[in-house]
């Protein structure tokens, strides 16, 4: 701020002296001119006349000059503003691309809606996608999402806690005493409800197994966000945003797939899968024996086909409010399309 005054300054005194100076070349061509000694105008008149011509010519070519320098500088300027604003520009767009999400979606509740266009977007993305995973505590709905799918995925990896992780049930039954639906029950009951949910989630996933072999992961999940991830997105629930307490659907973002998050993800859940031994892999050819043997192998007691059934009517009751939810995201697709 302090070099602006003394340009100024310089270029005032600049201006001064050459106006002086032609000033004072003016007046004494004038004065040569006027007060020529000689009896017909000759040599010194001639000196005048060429001064004043020299002091205008000066004039001119300064101006001129000063014009151009003045046209040339302010289009260097702005031709500098203009690089750097699209240098600016294109720099904002890959920060964007790279750590902002394309689209938020608010948390609700299932009993007023299960969110529509968070579920639009993931049905689009499933729609249009080879590749499926899911990262989270429960995978509570996902078998239901990939049986009403009409463009079944080729790759399904599903990370989950597991139903013999009593710390990580624990710790995400403490979550889920916030729910409406869940205040005022003892801390033990919601985690033998969650145990039995995550025993349902195995056995509805098993039986999605002739969409495509079903790879599942147990982790020692935190419950502090889900995500589900396509080629070219990956869709992350915050459970502990501001705006998801007592919420059963957390507030969510899209991150495309040329994002940070979605690279930083995909190679974590890749990674996960080639190195952690607690994993099963479900395909066609297995039948319910398999499973049984499975889930006593992960819990440690005996498992009966009755058990199986059992899960299998429970989580078709929990889920059937969702499957027509999805039938109506379905239909609305088929009308835009029409």
């Amino acid at each position: 701020m302090a070099t602006t005054p003394v340009r100024r300054l310089r270029k005032t005194l600049a201006w001064y002296s050459f106006g002086s100076a032609c000033l004072v070349a003016l007046l004494i061509g004038a004065l040569l001119v006027l007060l020529d000694p000689t009896p017909d105008p000759g040599l010194i008149s001639s000196i005048g006349v060429n001064l004043i011509a020299s002091v205008v010519f000066a004039l001119t070519f300064v101006i001129l000059s000063n014009w151009v320098q003045d046209r040339n500088t302010m289009e260097t300027i702005n031709e500098g503003f203009a690089e750097l604003t699209d240098r600016l520009i294109q720099n904002i767009s890959q920060s964007n691309q790279l750590f902002l999400p394309h689209s938020t979606y608010p948390a609700v509740n299932p009993e007023d809606s299960f969110g529509d266009e968070y579920n639009h977007d993931v049905t689009m993305s499933l729609e249009q996608s080879g590749f499926f995973a899911f990262h989270g505590p429960s995978a509570r709905y996902v078998a239901t999402r990939l049986r009403k799918a009409r463009r079944h995925p080729q790759q399904i990896r599903i990370a989950m806690i597991s139903p013999a992780n009593k710390r990580a049930i624990s710790r995400r039954a403490f979550d889920r005493a916030s729910w409406l639906k869940s205040k005022g029950q003892p801390a033990e009951t919601i985690e033998q409800e969650l145990e039995n949910e995550l025993l349902m989630n195995v056995v509805s996933l098993f039986d999605c197994r002739r969409l495509c072999p079903i790879e599942i992961l147990y982790t020692d999940d935190t419950a502090v966000y889900r995500y589900v991830m396509f080629d070219q997105s990956v869709y992350i629930s915050w459970y502990h945003s501001p705006q998801s307490s007592q919420m059963e659907m957390p507030e969510s973002y899209q991150f495309g797939g040329e994002s940070f998050i979605y690279s930083t993800l995909r190679m974590d859940l890749m990674r996960k899968f080639e190195i952690s031994l607690a994993k099963v892999t479900f395909e066609a050819t297995q039948d319910d024996g398999f499973l049984i043997d499975h889930l006593e192998q992960l819990v440690g007691r005996d498992i009966t086909a009755e058990d199986l059934n059992k899960w299998r009517v429970q989580y078709h009751v929990d889920s059937a409010g969702f499957a027509s939810y999805l039938d109506v995201v379905y239909r609305n697709l088929t009308d835009r399309k029409s």
